[in-house]
């Protein structure tokens, strides 16, 4: 049987506007067009198709894990390292704590229903905001209010 090797591999997270991620980490969970798929380090290579769902990078080197709503796009895990390049991604990441208690109140506006009529975006507007306040729960993010 093959050892399995533990440790750190690369990471990538690229949008069409911005490269918001280059780091070592140890562990990655992606959400896949039919589900979520963990990459460790030595995984075989694959290419995948990306869904909408939460972008997880685990025991990142010198830093705090990282987690980010991602909206399609592709995937790459070859030779120990992964690079994603999504369509579309929200983070907390780089924001202001004011910036980060807009965004998760509006998400849980959406979720209260105070924000839109029901209608055909609203039902993307709603799988997005659950999927940030799921985020805010992973990444341990509170409201002002919540942390005071």
């Amino acid at each position: 049987m093959v050892g399995f090797s533990h440790g750190k591999f690369r990471v990538a997270l690229l949008t069409p506007n911005a490269s918001l991620l280059d780091c070592r980490a140890g562990s990655v969970v992606l959400p896949a067009q039919d589900g979520y798929l963990g990459i460790l380090r030595n995984h075989c290579p694959l290419m995948c198709m990306l869904g909408q769902g939460i972008m997880q990078v685990r025991d990142i080197a010198d830093r705090p894990d990282a987690f980010f709503v991602v909206e399609g796009g592709f995937a790459q895990v070859s030779e120990n390292e992964v690079t994603v390049l999504a369509y579309e991604v929200t983070t907390f990441e780089g924001r202001d704590e004011q910036a980060i208690d807009d965004l998760l109140r509006h998400a849980r506006s959406v979720l209260a229903g105070h924000e839109y009529l029901r209608t055909q975006q609203e039902a993307i507007d709603y799988s997005k905001a659950q999927l940030i306040v799921r985020m805010a729960e992973m990444a341990g993010v509170k409201l002002a209010v919540e942390r005071e």
